[in-house]
This record gives structure tokens, sequence and C-alpha cells, in this order.
């Protein structure tokens, strides 16, 4: 009947003959639909339905969703068996390289509720601070010593407590990152999750007062600088770098490692100022603002710790009390050096050598954008970073009294263990060129002047009151 209605039209008019073509294809394609059905597109459908469900042996629907990371079959987290507990593999999307990927998307993760005497024997508290408590204990069924975190629950929000649980267990597979075991649970007051446990304790224990050898020192900021390292490259910023939150496991400092991920950010975000930490460890930027005000998280915050870090492993003190130029002496005092405003060495760094000085200019920079990468301490390790040796014994602050007289002839007349006048002079005139600066000496006017002093020190001298003062400093 087309063909027949085709030649007709044909011969009347070939724009009524082009119509009834595509009016016949049309129909032709509906009708071969209708014979051959859409089995296939349903049966895609109800696959990807079948897809997000869990059934058992009795066809029975048994979850809706998959399972969460850290979740088993049962819905509970796992519960760790020995130290090396397998970790859960990614069930995430293909992270993005630039944005830290997997690490930033956080499950959310129904904790059971449990006590502490179901699985496991507390045995001490290694420490207890204002918002959590370190517990040491022995998983019953295994007998594995481990370590558990318990968060108070009235002082901290159970999204805040997964953050710090999976930013802790993601980065965990670096070797100088505590590992966090694939186990949480909450009790009436705290949410807790488990821990490896450090023989040796935290840093602060192991720092004496006079602080560390430079070896032991260079040991320790390489793995530090290694870790911090690689949670930039995933956009992390840890924002509380202090000698407390860093764990020792071999009593030469061979391996130490970084934790407590309580305050730890993704770059960029706007955040507030850390709670509960030490003010000299706060970098000035954050100490100028206001109550309440936020900032803008970035890397170069772990830069300042990372400096201040250093100078209070070498010495065992921090460089001062806040990074304050108006209210600390100290800091203003470096400050000026740290911007060029004056070639004089504060008092408290001069026991360091002219590279790690470059190298504290780097890290404790007033100005943030002028700070180092964390990763560049790197280039200082095969520098001398002390030159003169201090003694660590407590009699050392001690002075015997000394007579003035003995103190001025070896003064003048000593040559042995000095530089000579000749390289006296060279090693000042390089320090002076060096800041385009060239002061000529007139040594016979210093000497003069020298012998002025003495002489005036001689004058002045009571034997009855220097032998006094001997004698109560004998008592």
């Amino acid at each position: 009947m087309f063909i027949n209605c085709f030649i007709s039209c044909f011969f009347v008019s070939p724009n009524l003959c082009l119509l009834l073509c595509l009016a016949e294809k049309r129909s032709f394609s509906f009708r071969l639909r209708r014979s051959f059905g859409d089995g296939g597109s349903t049966n895609s459908r109800n696959s990807n339905n079948n897809s997000s469900t869990c059934t058992n042996h009795n066809n029975q629907k048994r979850c809706s969703t998959p399972l969460t990371p850290t979740s088993t079959s049962t819905g509970r987290l796992e519960v760790p068996g020995a130290a090396s507990v397998s970790r859960r593999s990614s069930i995430y999307k293909k992270p993005d390289k630039n944005d830290g990927g997997q690490i930033h998307l956080i499950p959310d993760v129904e904790l059971p509720l449990m006590t502490f005497a179901d699985q496991y024997n507390i045995e001490k508290t290694l420490a207890e601070g204002c918002f959590a408590k370190i517990l040491l204990c022995r998983h019953k069924p295994t007998s594995t010593l481990v370590v558990l975190k318990a968060v108070h629950a009235e002082l901290t929000t159970i999204k805040e407590f997964q953050k710090e649980f999976h930013y802790n267990y993601e980065l965990s597979h670096h070797h100088h990152i505590l590992s966090a075991y694939a186990v949480a649970f909450q009790t009436m007051d705290y949410y807790v999750f488990a821990m490896e446990h450090a023989p040796y304790g935290d840093l602060a224990s192991n720092i004496g007062p006079n602080g560390l050898h430079e070896n032991a020192c260079k040991l320790i900021s390489e793995q530090l600088s290694s870790a911090l390292g690689f949670m930039h490259s995933k956009s992390l910023v840890h924002r509380d770098l202090k000698i407390e939150n860093i764990l020792v496991f071999t009593p030469d400092f061979a391996r130490v490692k970084l934790c407590d991920f309580g305050a730890t950010t993704k770059k960029g975000l706007l955040v507030h100022k850390v709670k509960h930490t030490w003010t000299s460890c706060v970098p000035p930027e954050q100490l100028e603002l206001i109550k309440n005000e936020r900032f803008q998280c970035l890397p170069v915050s772990d830069s300042w710790q990372f400096g201040i870090l250093l100078y209070n492993i070498l010495t065992g003190n921090p460089p001062w009390q806040s990074a304050d130029w108006v209210k600390d002496q100290s800091y203003a005092n470096f400050m000026k050096y740290e911007q060029r405003k004056t070639t004089k060495v504060p008092d408290s760094f001069r026991r360091f050598s002219p590279r790690l000085m470059r190298c504290f200019r780097k890290y404790l920079s007033h100005d943030p954008e002028d700070r180092c990468k964390i990763t560049e301490v790197a280039k200082y390790m095969k520098d001398r970073w002390v030159e003169c040796r201090i003694s660590t014994s407590k009699s050392a602050t001690l002075i015997s009294p000394t007579n003035h007289d003995q103190d001025s002839c070896i003064y003048l007349n000593q040559r042995e263990g000095r530089l000579s006048g000749d390289e006296n002079k060279l090693r000042f005139k390089r320090m002076m060129s060096t800041y385009g600066l060239d002061i000529p000496i007139d040594q016979a006017m210093v000497r003069r002047r020298v012998w002025d002093w003495l002489s005036t020190c001689d004058a002045n001298f009571d034997p009855d009151v220097e032998s006094l003062h001997a004698l109560d400093l004998m008592q």
C-alpha cells in the first residue's frame, strides 16, 4: 500500500512523497521496539537497584547502603587484635591529587556504645588534659598493649571526634605519623579510639633543661619535616606542633612520630585560634587577632611552630613567651635581627651557627608570606648548628670568685686557645663587610681604654667586701 501511494504521489508532488517516507520510517522503528521489547534497559535498571542492597541466604534485605569503611558486616567497628591491624581498603572515588583526594571525605560513622571493661584492662593513665586523657590498656582477647585516647563527650562534638580519628587513620601509613587502629567506640562520658603505644613517651619528657645534642635534633627535625611535608601534600595543616605532640620510639631518637590531630584542618578553611596551646607556639599573625575572629588556615603556621620546636629541642626552652614585639623584648630583639634592622644577634641565639640562624630567619619570619616550606630544613642537615658547647651540669651557672688582678693578667697576657690579633681583625672585617660596613679600628686606642678600665677597677676594689662576698658564696 505504501509503494502504491508513493508512486502516485511522486508524479503529483515530490515534496509530499518525501513527507510520506519520513512518516513510514518513524512508524517502522516504533513497531520494531514493540516486537523485540525493552528488556535490556529494564534489566540494567534492576541490576543497578540490586547493587545498593545486601541480602542474606534467605533473600531478606539486610542493608540498603554499602557499609562504611570502618564497619564490618555486623555494623560494628573492628576491634584491634594485634599491633599490625590491617587497614581498610578505600571505597571512595578516585582522589584528586591537588585537593588531597579521599582524605577530606570524612565518613559519618555510628559509634557503638560500650564500656572500657568490656574488652580492655586499663593499666595506667599516661596523660590527662582538659579535653582528653590517654590510657595504656591491654586488649583482653589478644593481650595486645594499645593506647586509648578518650575525649570528653561534653567538651567536643562527635563530628570533631570523627574528624580527628579519620585524619589520624588516613595518615597512619606514613612512617613518622602515629598509627591509629580501626576501632572507635563511645562510653557514657567519652569518645574513644585506639592508637599504637610509644614506649619512651613524648619528646617533652626526654628533653633536659639544656636541650638535646645537635645530632639528635637533626634526626628529629628530619623525621618531623617528612611527616609534615606529607600532610601538606594532602592539603592538611597540623596547627598544634609542640614537643608534647611528638612521641619517641627509640632512645636515640632514630624513630619519632607525630601525633594529636585534633586541630588538623584542610588548607584554606576559615578557623579560630587553637585553644589550650602554648603561647610561644602561636604565630604572630594569630596573636594579633581579636577574640572569636577567624583566619585562613595555611601551612606557614606549621613552619613557624617547626622553628619554635627546633629552638626548644636545642636549648630546652622556648625562645620567648609570646611573639608580641610590644610586650616581649626577646621577640622584639629577634624581629629586629630577622628584618635586618640590626646586625646584633640576640643573646638567646648566640650559640648557634650562621647557617642555623639563616634557617631560623626563614622559619620564624614575622611576615607569613616570607616563611619557607616545612621541608626547607633538609638544606641545613650537613651544616654545623651549634658553635659553642655549653655545660649541661647544674653547677655550670655557679661562677667561683677570682682575683681581679689574675683576671687582668689572663685577659692581657694569655694567648693560647684564642685567636691571634690578625685573625681577629680578619674575622671582624669579614663580618662587617657582609653588611656593607667598613669601620677602621685603632688598636692603640683600644689597648689604652682597656688599661684605663682596669685601673678604675683596681681603684674601686675593696678586699674586705670581696672576701665577705666570697665567704657568702662558699656557705
